[in-house]
């Protein structure tokens, strides 16, 4: 009878022990996820890449995010403020605990300028048009003219860099409606480029230039298939 007194006992114990663990884990679960500020909470942002990007302006944003609970913290919260600056290509977001997250950026490239409205904007390698602080002075990127020049420069720029052209010596693009290209060429030189059999023109385009017999020219113009007028 004894025996079984004392077995009871340790059952009941047993089931005490377990009550109180069990109650003990939900109040600091419970505490963790209903106070967001309590446990792990983000005081340390770390950006590294950006050269182009606005630090003070991406930080900023990033700033309303400080006091989340690291642990809790989506990382769509912090994309979907990276994704509104479109000099950002892509990221990388570490979660370093207790209270710190480090974004790795990888910045676009500028490939040209363009004015509208009287400002000057940069077109990326990614298609956006994108105004920068003065201090961002790029003189070598080439401008570009014409309306919708910035929505078909770049398939352009693939189709010159897969023909080797040499863009080094191209000052300026100016794009017409009906799809084809002018390029100024050294600041002296215009080379009128086809709407169709673009590729054989630039292959002929190549020749010409480095012909010097064509130095005397200011004007090349290969839009008649077969044909070269020269001014």
């Amino acid at each position: 009878m004894q025996a079984i007194i004392g077995s009871k006992r340790k059952k009941i114990l047993f089931y005490i022990f377990i009550f109180i663990f069990l109650s003990t884990i939900t109040f600091f679960e419970n505490s963790v996820i209903l106070d967001k500020k309590s446990f792990f909470h983000l005081d340390k942002i770390e950006i590294d890449g950006n050269k182009k990007v606005n630090y003070e302006v991406i930080i900023e944003k990033l700033n309303s995010l400080k006091g989340t609970n690291l642990f809790l913290l989506n990382h769509d919260d912090i994309q979907n403020i990276l994704n509104e600056d479109k000099l950002i290509r892509k990221f990388i977001i570490n979660k370093h605990y207790p209270n710190k997250i480090y974004i790795k950026i990888e910045e676009v490239d500028l490939v040209a300028t363009i004015k509208k409205n009287n400002e000057k904007y940069y077109l990326t390698d990614n298609g956006h048009l994108v105004l920068l602080a003065e201090e961002f002075n790029y003189e070598s990127l080439p401008e570009i003219y014409g309306k919708g020049a910035e929505k078909n420069f770049n398939d352009f720029l693939q189709l010159l860099k897969k023909n080797n052209f040499n863009l080094g010596i191209i000052s300026s693009y100016r794009f017409f409606q009906i799809n084809r290209w002018d390029l100024l060429i050294n600041d002296e030189k215009t080379l009128k480029l086809p709407a169709k059999n673009l590729t054989k023109a630039l292959i002929l385009a190549k020749e010409l230039l480095n012909n010097k017999d064509f130095d005397k020219y200011s004007i090349i113009d290969l839009r008649i298939n077969d044909k070269i007028i020269v001014e």
